[in-house]
Protein backbone atom coordinates (compact mmCIF):
# COMPACT_ATOMS: atom_id res chain seq x y z
CA UNK A 1 0.00 0.00 0.00
CA UNK A 2 2.91 2.62 0.69
CA UNK A 3 4.13 1.26 -2.25
CA UNK A 4 1.34 2.25 -3.92
CA UNK A 5 0.45 5.47 -2.55
CA UNK A 6 4.23 6.63 -3.61
CA UNK A 7 3.14 5.56 -7.27
CA UNK A 8 0.27 7.61 -6.74
CA UNK A 9 1.78 10.41 -5.52
CA UNK A 10 4.85 10.53 -7.72
CA UNK A 11 2.54 10.23 -10.41
CA UNK A 12 -0.12 13.03 -9.45
CA UNK A 13 2.81 15.49 -8.89
CA UNK A 14 4.29 14.77 -12.78
CA UNK A 15 0.62 14.79 -14.42
CA UNK A 16 -0.98 17.46 -12.09
CA UNK A 17 1.68 19.45 -10.91
CA UNK A 18 3.97 19.81 -13.71
CA UNK A 19 2.50 18.48 -16.09
CA UNK A 20 2.14 21.90 -18.26
CA UNK A 21 5.75 21.59 -18.38
CA UNK A 22 6.46 17.96 -19.27
CA UNK A 23 3.85 18.43 -22.31
CA UNK A 24 5.21 21.78 -23.16
CA UNK A 25 8.87 19.74 -22.93
CA UNK A 26 7.53 17.06 -25.25
CA UNK A 27 5.98 19.03 -27.80
CA UNK A 28 9.42 20.74 -28.47
CA UNK A 29 11.00 17.61 -28.51
CA UNK A 30 8.55 16.42 -30.86
CA UNK A 31 8.06 19.35 -33.03
CA UNK A 32 9.90 19.80 -36.40
CA UNK A 33 10.56 23.00 -38.01
CA UNK A 34 13.03 23.73 -41.09
CA UNK A 35 14.03 26.21 -43.67
CA UNK A 36 13.77 25.18 -47.03
CA UNK A 37 16.65 27.23 -49.51
CA UNK A 38 15.09 28.18 -52.76
CA UNK A 39 17.38 27.69 -56.11
CA UNK A 40 19.27 30.96 -56.81
CA UNK A 41 18.36 32.64 -60.13
CA UNK A 42 20.88 31.79 -63.11
CA UNK A 43 22.12 34.78 -65.51
CA UNK A 44 22.28 34.49 -68.69
CA UNK A 45 24.32 36.59 -71.99
CA UNK A 46 23.09 37.03 -75.28
CA UNK A 47 24.29 35.11 -77.95
CA UNK A 48 22.55 34.79 -81.81
CA UNK A 49 21.61 31.31 -81.43
CA UNK A 50 20.30 30.67 -77.50
CA UNK A 51 21.62 32.56 -74.38
CA UNK A 52 24.49 31.25 -72.46
CA UNK A 53 24.81 31.22 -68.96
CA UNK A 54 27.38 33.01 -66.70
CA UNK A 55 26.15 32.28 -63.41
CA UNK A 56 24.39 29.47 -62.52
CA UNK A 57 23.47 27.22 -59.26
CA UNK A 58 24.92 23.82 -59.29
CA UNK A 59 24.69 20.90 -57.24
CA UNK A 60 28.28 19.52 -56.33
CA UNK A 61 29.39 17.00 -53.94
CA UNK A 62 31.94 16.83 -50.59
CA UNK A 63 33.75 13.54 -50.84
CA UNK A 64 34.80 12.29 -47.52
CA UNK A 65 35.87 9.10 -45.62
CA UNK A 66 35.63 6.80 -42.32
CA UNK A 67 39.27 5.65 -42.39
CA UNK A 68 37.65 3.53 -39.12
CA UNK A 69 35.59 1.73 -41.53
CA UNK A 70 37.43 0.88 -44.60
CA UNK A 71 39.58 -2.65 -44.72
CA UNK A 72 42.86 -2.86 -44.02
CA UNK A 73 43.31 -4.63 -46.95
CA UNK A 74 41.58 -2.14 -49.36
CA UNK A 75 43.39 1.22 -48.34
CA UNK A 76 45.67 0.46 -50.86
CA UNK A 77 43.56 -0.13 -53.95
CA UNK A 78 40.48 2.78 -52.96
CA UNK A 79 43.46 5.40 -52.02
CA UNK A 80 44.72 4.52 -55.93
CA UNK A 81 41.33 4.75 -57.53
CA UNK A 82 40.63 7.87 -55.66
CA UNK A 83 43.42 9.26 -57.02
CA UNK A 84 42.72 8.72 -60.44
CA UNK A 85 39.33 10.23 -60.23
CA UNK A 86 39.92 13.18 -57.45
CA UNK A 87 43.26 14.10 -58.95
CA UNK A 88 44.77 14.30 -55.77
CA UNK A 89 48.30 12.24 -54.80
CA UNK A 90 47.73 8.75 -53.77
CA UNK A 91 50.09 9.30 -50.68
CA UNK A 92 47.74 12.15 -49.85
CA UNK A 93 44.68 9.95 -49.84
CA UNK A 94 46.82 7.32 -47.82
CA UNK A 95 48.02 9.79 -45.40
CA UNK A 96 44.34 10.67 -44.27
CA UNK A 97 42.63 7.41 -44.55
CA UNK A 98 45.36 5.44 -41.87
CA UNK A 99 44.27 7.36 -39.25
CA UNK A 100 43.31 4.74 -36.87
CA UNK A 101 39.57 4.91 -35.09
CA UNK A 102 38.85 8.47 -37.12
CA UNK A 103 34.88 8.55 -38.19
CA UNK A 104 35.66 11.83 -40.85
CA UNK A 105 37.85 12.72 -42.49
CA UNK A 106 37.33 15.09 -45.37
CA UNK A 107 38.74 14.12 -49.00
CA UNK A 108 37.69 16.71 -51.49
CA UNK A 109 35.58 19.64 -51.82
CA UNK A 110 33.35 20.39 -54.70
CA UNK A 111 33.17 17.51 -57.35
CA UNK A 112 31.24 17.02 -59.81
CA UNK A 113 28.33 14.27 -60.21
CA UNK A 114 29.60 12.26 -62.73
CA UNK A 115 32.86 11.46 -60.27
CA UNK A 116 30.25 10.60 -57.47
CA UNK A 117 28.41 8.37 -59.71
CA UNK A 118 31.22 6.39 -60.57
CA UNK A 119 32.71 6.62 -56.85
CA UNK A 120 28.99 4.89 -56.02
CA UNK A 121 29.36 2.17 -58.83
CA UNK A 122 32.96 1.42 -57.08
CA UNK A 123 31.08 0.63 -53.90
CA UNK A 124 33.99 1.27 -51.31
CA UNK A 125 32.96 1.02 -47.69
CA UNK A 126 33.86 3.94 -45.81
CA UNK A 127 33.61 6.22 -48.81
CA UNK A 128 30.85 9.04 -48.69
CA UNK A 129 29.59 12.17 -50.42
CA UNK A 130 27.13 14.57 -49.59
CA UNK A 131 25.43 16.66 -51.66
CA UNK A 132 25.52 20.37 -52.15
CA UNK A 133 24.38 23.66 -53.87
CA UNK A 134 26.97 26.41 -54.79
CA UNK A 135 27.18 29.13 -57.46
CA UNK A 136 29.37 28.78 -60.28
CA UNK A 137 30.58 30.77 -63.56
CA UNK A 138 31.25 28.55 -65.98
CA UNK A 139 32.94 31.23 -68.13
CA UNK A 140 35.33 32.05 -65.46
CA UNK A 141 36.51 35.43 -65.50
CA UNK A 142 34.66 37.21 -67.98
CA UNK A 143 32.25 39.78 -67.10
CA UNK A 144 33.62 39.29 -63.65
CA UNK A 145 33.44 43.05 -62.42
CA UNK A 146 30.04 43.28 -63.76
CA UNK A 147 28.61 39.82 -62.67
CA UNK A 148 29.78 40.30 -58.98
CA UNK A 149 29.96 37.05 -56.77
CA UNK A 150 27.89 35.23 -54.52
CA UNK A 151 29.80 35.46 -50.87
CA UNK A 152 30.35 32.00 -49.05
CA UNK A 153 29.05 33.71 -45.77
CA UNK A 154 25.77 31.86 -44.82
CA UNK A 155 23.70 34.28 -43.09
CA UNK A 156 21.05 33.23 -39.98
CA UNK A 157 18.09 31.63 -42.54
CA UNK A 158 20.87 29.76 -44.14
CA UNK A 159 20.69 31.81 -47.28
CA UNK A 160 23.50 33.56 -49.07
CA UNK A 161 23.68 37.01 -50.81
CA UNK A 162 25.36 38.69 -54.06
CA UNK A 163 28.17 41.37 -53.59
CA UNK A 164 29.04 43.65 -56.56
CA UNK A 165 27.83 43.66 -60.31
CA UNK A 166 24.66 42.22 -60.83
CA UNK A 167 24.57 39.41 -58.06
CA UNK A 168 24.28 42.20 -55.79
CA UNK A 169 22.00 44.78 -57.35
CA UNK A 170 19.15 42.10 -58.68
CA UNK A 171 19.97 39.89 -55.30
CA UNK A 172 16.78 40.20 -54.25
CA UNK A 173 15.27 38.84 -56.89
CA UNK A 174 18.08 36.12 -57.60
CA UNK A 175 17.58 35.05 -54.44
CA UNK A 176 13.85 34.22 -54.36
CA UNK A 177 11.87 33.11 -51.15
CA UNK A 178 12.29 30.35 -48.17
CA UNK A 179 10.43 27.70 -47.87
CA UNK A 180 9.51 26.27 -44.40
CA UNK A 181 8.44 22.82 -43.61
CA UNK A 182 6.77 21.51 -40.16
CA UNK A 183 6.07 18.61 -38.66
CA UNK A 184 5.88 15.96 -35.61
CA UNK A 185 9.27 12.99 -34.85
CA UNK A 186 8.37 10.14 -33.66
CA UNK A 187 10.74 8.64 -30.81
CA UNK A 188 13.44 7.79 -33.09
CA UNK A 189 13.51 10.74 -35.53
CA UNK A 190 11.70 9.86 -38.29
CA UNK A 191 9.09 11.92 -39.38
CA UNK A 192 5.36 11.46 -38.99
CA UNK A 193 3.79 12.21 -42.60
CA UNK A 194 1.75 13.59 -43.69
CA UNK A 195 3.96 17.25 -42.48
CA UNK A 196 1.29 19.58 -40.18
CA UNK A 197 2.78 22.79 -42.41
CA UNK A 198 4.61 23.15 -45.99
CA UNK A 199 5.31 26.30 -47.47
CA UNK A 200 7.31 25.94 -51.08
CA UNK A 201 10.30 27.99 -52.18
CA UNK A 202 9.92 30.03 -54.48
CA UNK A 203 13.17 29.22 -56.92
CA UNK A 204 15.05 32.99 -57.15
CA UNK A 205 14.47 34.86 -60.79
CA UNK A 206 16.75 34.62 -64.17
CA UNK A 207 18.07 37.67 -65.32
CA UNK A 208 18.90 38.25 -68.94
CA UNK A 209 21.53 40.37 -70.36
CA UNK A 210 22.37 43.04 -73.01
CA UNK A 211 25.71 41.67 -73.33
CA UNK A 212 26.54 39.86 -76.47
CA UNK A 213 28.60 37.23 -76.14
CA UNK A 214 30.67 37.53 -78.54
CA UNK A 215 31.22 40.97 -78.39
CA UNK A 216 32.32 41.06 -74.73
CA UNK A 217 34.65 38.30 -75.70
CA UNK A 218 36.18 39.98 -78.00
CA UNK A 219 36.54 43.31 -76.07
CA UNK A 220 37.71 41.55 -72.88
CA UNK A 221 40.55 39.98 -75.53
CA UNK A 222 41.46 43.12 -77.32
CA UNK A 223 41.90 45.01 -74.05
CA UNK A 224 44.38 42.15 -72.64
CA UNK A 225 46.36 42.83 -75.78
CA UNK A 226 46.72 46.55 -74.92
CA UNK A 227 47.17 46.10 -71.03
CA UNK A 228 50.43 43.59 -71.87
CA UNK A 229 51.68 45.34 -75.03
CA UNK A 230 51.36 48.80 -72.76
CA UNK A 231 51.96 47.58 -69.31
CA UNK A 232 49.41 49.47 -68.52
CA UNK A 233 47.76 49.55 -64.89
CA UNK A 234 44.59 49.04 -65.94
CA UNK A 235 42.04 48.97 -69.33
CA UNK A 236 38.42 49.23 -69.36
CA UNK A 237 36.03 49.81 -72.48
CA UNK A 238 31.97 50.19 -72.76
CA UNK A 239 30.16 48.80 -75.40
CA UNK A 240 26.59 50.27 -76.44
CA UNK A 241 23.72 50.88 -78.70
CA UNK A 242 23.39 54.42 -78.96
CA UNK A 243 20.00 54.07 -80.16
CA UNK A 244 18.31 51.95 -77.32
CA UNK A 245 21.00 52.21 -74.34
CA UNK A 246 21.66 48.71 -74.00
CA UNK A 247 24.97 48.04 -73.63
CA UNK A 248 26.48 45.22 -75.72
CA UNK A 249 29.77 44.64 -74.00
CA UNK A 250 31.44 46.34 -70.73
CA UNK A 251 35.02 44.92 -69.11
CA UNK A 252 37.64 46.14 -66.62
CA UNK A 253 40.62 44.70 -66.70
CA UNK A 254 42.21 43.01 -65.18
CA UNK A 255 39.38 40.93 -63.95
CA UNK A 256 38.90 37.97 -61.23
CA UNK A 257 37.28 34.58 -61.11
CA UNK A 258 34.13 34.75 -59.57
CA UNK A 259 34.62 30.93 -58.30
CA UNK A 260 37.89 31.34 -56.30
CA UNK A 261 36.76 35.29 -55.34
CA UNK A 262 38.19 34.96 -51.87
CA UNK A 263 41.75 34.67 -53.80
CA UNK A 264 41.89 38.25 -54.70
CA UNK A 265 43.74 40.16 -52.28
CA UNK A 266 42.85 43.61 -53.18
CA UNK A 267 38.78 44.40 -53.08
CA UNK A 268 39.11 47.11 -55.20
CA UNK A 269 39.67 44.51 -58.22
CA UNK A 270 36.30 44.00 -57.69
CA UNK A 271 34.56 47.26 -58.30
CA UNK A 272 33.33 48.01 -62.16
CA UNK A 273 35.56 51.38 -62.98
CA UNK A 274 33.23 52.09 -65.76
CA UNK A 275 30.37 53.20 -63.21
CA UNK A 276 31.88 53.44 -59.77
CA UNK A 277 35.04 55.53 -60.15
CA UNK A 278 35.13 58.76 -61.22
CA UNK A 279 37.83 60.39 -63.80
CA UNK A 280 39.21 63.35 -65.73
CA UNK A 281 38.04 62.70 -69.08
CA UNK A 282 40.36 64.86 -71.23
CA UNK A 283 39.76 65.66 -75.05
CA UNK A 284 37.32 63.07 -75.34
CA UNK A 285 35.17 65.88 -73.47
CA UNK A 286 35.72 68.45 -76.41
CA UNK A 287 33.18 67.01 -78.49
CA UNK A 288 30.27 68.11 -75.43
CA UNK A 289 32.07 71.55 -75.84
CA UNK A 290 31.60 71.56 -79.76
CA UNK A 291 27.86 70.27 -79.76
CA UNK A 292 26.95 73.20 -76.94
CA UNK A 293 28.47 75.93 -78.70
CA UNK A 294 27.16 74.57 -81.58
CA UNK A 295 23.69 74.30 -80.18
CA UNK A 296 23.57 77.90 -79.07
CA UNK A 297 24.81 79.21 -82.39
CA UNK A 298 27.53 80.91 -80.96
CA UNK A 299 30.25 78.89 -83.56
CA UNK A 300 30.15 77.11 -86.80
CA UNK A 301 32.23 73.96 -88.19
CA UNK A 302 34.23 76.69 -90.19
CA UNK A 303 34.81 79.35 -87.66
CA UNK A 304 38.32 80.25 -87.76
CA UNK A 305 40.44 81.04 -84.79
CA UNK A 306 44.05 81.78 -84.47
CA UNK A 307 46.23 79.59 -82.54
CA UNK A 308 49.00 80.96 -80.88
CA UNK A 309 49.58 77.59 -78.89
CA UNK A 310 48.69 78.89 -75.26
CA UNK A 311 46.29 80.86 -73.68
CA UNK A 312 47.05 83.04 -70.03
CA UNK A 313 44.51 83.85 -67.89
CA UNK A 314 45.19 84.43 -64.05
CA UNK A 315 48.76 83.91 -63.85
CA UNK A 316 48.18 80.42 -65.53
CA UNK A 317 48.86 79.09 -68.91
CA UNK A 318 47.29 76.90 -70.81
CA UNK A 319 49.53 74.97 -73.55
CA UNK A 320 47.93 72.35 -76.52
CA UNK A 321 49.32 69.21 -75.13
CA UNK A 322 51.81 69.01 -78.37
CA UNK A 323 53.02 72.77 -77.29
CA UNK A 324 52.78 73.91 -80.97
CA UNK A 325 51.17 76.92 -82.49
CA UNK A 326 49.13 75.90 -85.47
CA UNK A 327 48.14 79.77 -86.96
CA UNK A 328 44.49 80.62 -88.51
CA UNK A 329 42.30 76.69 -87.94
CA UNK A 330 38.65 75.89 -87.93
CA UNK A 331 36.37 74.71 -85.41
CA UNK A 332 37.18 71.42 -87.40
CA UNK A 333 40.51 71.54 -87.00
CA UNK A 334 40.35 72.35 -83.26
CA UNK A 335 38.84 68.67 -82.61
CA UNK A 336 41.16 66.85 -85.39
CA UNK A 337 44.29 68.75 -83.86
CA UNK A 338 42.66 68.54 -80.65
CA UNK A 339 43.38 71.79 -79.26
CA UNK A 340 42.96 73.08 -76.20
CA UNK A 341 43.00 76.79 -77.20
CA UNK A 342 40.38 75.72 -79.75
CA UNK A 343 37.88 74.95 -77.54
CA UNK A 344 38.16 77.23 -74.83
CA UNK A 345 37.90 79.71 -77.71
CA UNK A 346 34.40 78.40 -78.48
CA UNK A 347 33.93 77.85 -74.63
CA UNK A 348 34.48 81.56 -74.14
CA UNK A 349 31.27 82.17 -76.65
CA UNK A 350 29.13 80.15 -74.25
CA UNK A 351 27.78 82.17 -70.80
CA UNK A 352 29.02 80.25 -67.93
CA UNK A 353 25.36 79.46 -66.67
CA UNK A 354 24.30 78.35 -69.91
CA UNK A 355 27.24 75.85 -69.82
CA UNK A 356 26.51 74.35 -65.96
CA UNK A 357 22.85 74.10 -67.41
CA UNK A 358 24.18 72.02 -70.25
CA UNK A 359 26.35 69.56 -68.55
CA UNK A 360 23.39 69.15 -66.09
CA UNK A 361 21.52 67.97 -68.80
CA UNK A 362 23.92 65.92 -70.39
CA UNK A 363 23.46 64.40 -67.16
CA UNK A 364 27.30 64.31 -65.09
CA UNK A 365 25.76 65.77 -61.95
CA UNK A 366 23.98 62.61 -61.98
CA UNK A 367 23.82 59.05 -62.09
CA UNK A 368 22.81 57.46 -65.94
CA UNK A 369 20.51 54.94 -64.05
CA UNK A 370 22.21 52.02 -64.87
CA UNK A 371 21.43 49.28 -62.79
CA UNK A 372 24.60 47.97 -61.07
CA UNK A 373 25.73 48.45 -57.77
CA UNK A 374 27.31 51.24 -56.48
CA UNK A 375 27.10 53.74 -59.40
CA UNK A 376 28.68 57.03 -58.74
CA UNK A 377 27.71 60.59 -60.10
CA UNK A 378 30.32 62.61 -61.79
CA UNK A 379 31.87 66.04 -60.01
CA UNK A 380 31.37 69.32 -61.76
CA UNK A 381 31.05 71.48 -58.98
CA UNK A 382 34.32 73.48 -59.67
CA UNK A 383 32.04 74.76 -62.41
CA UNK A 384 30.65 77.15 -59.52
CA UNK A 385 33.74 78.26 -57.88
CA UNK A 386 33.74 80.96 -59.96
CA UNK A 387 37.60 80.80 -60.67
CA UNK A 388 38.01 81.43 -65.01
CA UNK A 389 40.76 78.90 -65.15
CA UNK A 390 38.42 76.32 -64.02
CA UNK A 391 35.39 77.17 -66.43
CA UNK A 392 38.06 77.54 -69.43
CA UNK A 393 39.89 73.56 -68.42
CA UNK A 394 36.62 72.51 -68.17
CA UNK A 395 36.74 72.48 -71.78
CA UNK A 396 38.67 69.86 -72.68
CA UNK A 397 37.69 67.45 -69.99
CA UNK A 398 39.99 68.69 -67.41
CA UNK A 399 39.33 69.52 -63.48
CA UNK A 400 35.67 67.71 -63.63
CA UNK A 401 35.23 64.66 -62.95
CA UNK A 402 32.72 61.88 -64.68
CA UNK A 403 32.31 57.78 -64.64
CA UNK A 404 33.12 56.55 -68.33
CA UNK A 405 29.69 55.55 -68.52
CA UNK A 406 28.19 58.73 -68.18
CA UNK A 407 30.61 59.82 -70.59
CA UNK A 408 29.76 57.11 -73.42
CA UNK A 409 25.65 57.63 -72.50
CA UNK A 410 26.74 61.72 -73.92
CA UNK A 411 28.67 60.80 -76.54
CA UNK A 412 25.59 58.51 -77.80
CA UNK A 413 23.21 61.52 -77.40
CA UNK A 414 25.32 63.27 -80.13
CA UNK A 415 25.12 59.85 -82.15
CA UNK A 416 21.80 59.34 -82.05
CA UNK A 417 20.35 63.01 -82.69
CA UNK A 418 20.75 64.39 -79.09
CA UNK A 419 18.80 61.89 -76.68
CA UNK A 420 20.07 61.65 -73.24
CA UNK A 421 19.02 57.57 -73.09
CA UNK A 422 19.12 55.80 -69.84
CA UNK A 423 22.00 53.35 -70.29
CA UNK A 424 20.57 49.57 -69.54
CA UNK A 425 22.26 45.90 -69.18
CA UNK A 426 19.40 43.66 -68.06
CA UNK A 427 17.09 42.84 -71.18
CA UNK A 428 14.54 40.85 -68.40
CA UNK A 429 14.09 39.70 -65.65
CA UNK A 430 12.21 36.19 -65.79
CA UNK A 431 9.79 34.29 -62.90
CA UNK A 432 11.67 31.03 -63.35
CA UNK A 433 9.48 29.28 -60.89
CA UNK A 434 6.52 29.02 -62.96
CA UNK A 435 5.77 26.83 -65.71
CA UNK A 436 6.10 29.22 -68.43
CA UNK A 437 8.46 32.31 -67.98
CA UNK A 438 6.48 34.92 -66.98
CA UNK A 439 8.00 38.50 -66.78
CA UNK A 440 8.85 40.16 -63.94
CA UNK A 441 11.19 42.86 -65.35
CA UNK A 442 11.57 44.40 -68.90
CA UNK A 443 14.10 47.12 -69.73
CA UNK A 444 13.58 49.22 -72.94
CA UNK A 445 14.42 52.24 -75.18
CA UNK A 446 14.00 55.19 -72.22
CA UNK A 447 14.58 59.11 -72.99
CA UNK A 448 15.59 61.14 -70.61
CA UNK A 449 15.61 64.57 -72.19
CA UNK A 450 16.71 66.10 -75.13
CA UNK A 451 20.30 67.60 -74.96
CA UNK A 452 20.67 68.79 -78.60
CA UNK A 453 19.00 69.93 -81.41
CA UNK A 454 19.68 66.72 -84.40
CA UNK A 455 20.94 69.94 -86.46
CA UNK A 456 23.98 69.90 -83.80
CA UNK A 457 23.98 66.22 -83.17
CA UNK A 458 24.41 66.06 -87.62
CA UNK A 459 27.07 69.00 -87.32
CA UNK A 460 29.34 67.43 -84.26
CA UNK A 461 29.33 63.69 -85.90
CA UNK A 462 30.49 65.54 -89.43
CA UNK A 463 33.23 66.94 -87.46
CA UNK A 464 34.34 63.67 -85.58
CA UNK A 465 34.40 61.84 -89.20
CA UNK A 466 36.98 64.51 -90.17
CA UNK A 467 38.82 63.92 -86.54
CA UNK A 468 39.53 60.35 -87.85
CA UNK A 469 39.88 60.65 -91.75
CA UNK A 470 41.73 63.60 -90.90
CA UNK A 471 43.44 64.11 -87.28
CA UNK A 472 44.62 62.34 -84.42
CA UNK A 473 41.79 59.34 -84.74
CA UNK A 474 43.25 58.64 -88.14
CA UNK A 475 44.09 55.28 -86.70
CA UNK A 476 40.77 54.24 -85.85
CA UNK A 477 39.86 54.06 -88.96
CA UNK A 478 37.82 51.17 -90.60
CA UNK A 479 37.74 50.31 -94.27
CA UNK A 480 34.11 50.59 -95.60
CA UNK A 481 33.10 52.02 -92.35
CA UNK A 482 32.33 56.01 -92.03
CA UNK A 483 33.60 55.92 -88.17
CA UNK A 484 33.37 59.24 -86.04
CA UNK A 485 35.66 59.26 -82.78
CA UNK A 486 37.94 61.21 -80.36
CA UNK A 487 40.82 60.43 -78.99
CA UNK A 488 41.79 62.02 -75.47
CA UNK A 489 44.97 61.92 -72.69
CA UNK A 490 44.56 63.20 -69.42
CA UNK A 491 46.63 63.75 -67.07
CA UNK A 492 46.02 62.36 -63.48
CA UNK A 493 45.19 64.38 -60.30
CA UNK A 494 48.29 63.91 -57.52
CA UNK A 495 47.36 63.62 -54.13
CA UNK A 496 48.28 66.60 -52.97
CA UNK A 497 46.95 68.29 -55.50
CA UNK A 498 47.78 69.54 -58.96
CA UNK A 499 48.60 66.24 -61.71
CA UNK A 500 50.90 63.74 -61.44
CA UNK A 501 53.37 62.17 -64.18
CA UNK A 502 50.24 59.38 -64.71
CA UNK A 503 48.07 59.31 -68.22
CA UNK A 504 44.37 57.94 -69.21
CA UNK A 505 44.12 57.62 -72.37
CA UNK A 506 40.85 56.80 -74.08
CA UNK A 507 39.06 56.85 -77.36
CA UNK A 508 35.51 57.45 -77.75
CA UNK A 509 33.84 56.61 -81.13
CA UNK A 510 30.49 55.30 -83.17
CA UNK A 511 30.30 53.47 -86.04
CA UNK A 512 28.65 53.72 -88.93
CA UNK A 513 29.03 57.30 -88.43
CA UNK A 514 25.40 58.65 -89.43
CA UNK A 515 23.45 55.43 -88.38
CA UNK A 516 25.71 54.24 -85.62
CA UNK A 517 24.97 50.50 -84.73
CA UNK A 518 27.59 50.75 -81.63
CA UNK A 519 29.33 53.88 -79.63
CA UNK A 520 32.40 52.71 -77.96
CA UNK A 521 34.57 54.10 -75.45
CA UNK A 522 38.16 52.63 -74.75
CA UNK A 523 40.33 53.46 -71.80
CA UNK A 524 43.95 52.57 -70.66
CA UNK A 525 45.58 53.46 -67.40
CA UNK A 526 49.00 55.01 -67.14
CA UNK A 527 50.57 53.18 -70.32
CA UNK A 528 54.04 52.61 -71.26
CA UNK A 529 56.29 53.63 -73.50
CA UNK A 530 53.36 56.02 -75.86
CA UNK A 531 52.73 59.52 -74.90
CA UNK A 532 49.22 60.28 -76.79
CA UNK A 533 45.99 57.67 -77.10
CA UNK A 534 46.01 58.63 -80.78
CA UNK A 535 48.66 55.36 -80.90
CA UNK A 536 47.39 52.95 -78.04
CA UNK A 537 43.47 53.20 -77.87
CA UNK A 538 43.04 54.53 -81.52
CA UNK A 539 44.26 51.32 -83.08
Amino acid sequence: MLLCLSALGRLFYLQILRGSAYQETASNQQKFEDVVLPERGSIYLKNSEKSIPIALTSTWYNIWASPKDIPLEEKEIIAGKLSELLEIDKEVILERINKENDPYEPIKDKVKKDIVLNLKELNFKGVHWKAFQDRYYPLDGLASRIIGFVSKTISSDGSRSGQYGLEGFYDKELKGELGYVAGVRKALGSLVLPLSHVTKARNGDDVYLTIDYNIQLTLEKELKLALDKYSAEGASGIVMDPKTGAILAMANLPNFDPNKYNEVKNASQFLNTNTQLVFEPGSIFKPITMAVALDINVITPDLKYYDTGEVTVDGFTIRNSTLQAWGEQTMTQVLERSLNTGVIFALRRIPQGVWREYLDNFGFSEKTGISLSGEAKGDIRNLKSGVEVDWLTSSFGQGISVTPMAITTAIAAIANGGELIRPYIVEKVVDSSSAEDVLVLENKKEVRRRVIKKTTSEAVTKMLVNVVENGSGRYAKIPGYSVAGKTGTAQVAGPNGGYSEKTIHTFIGYSPAYDPAFVMLLRLDTPQGARFSESTTGP
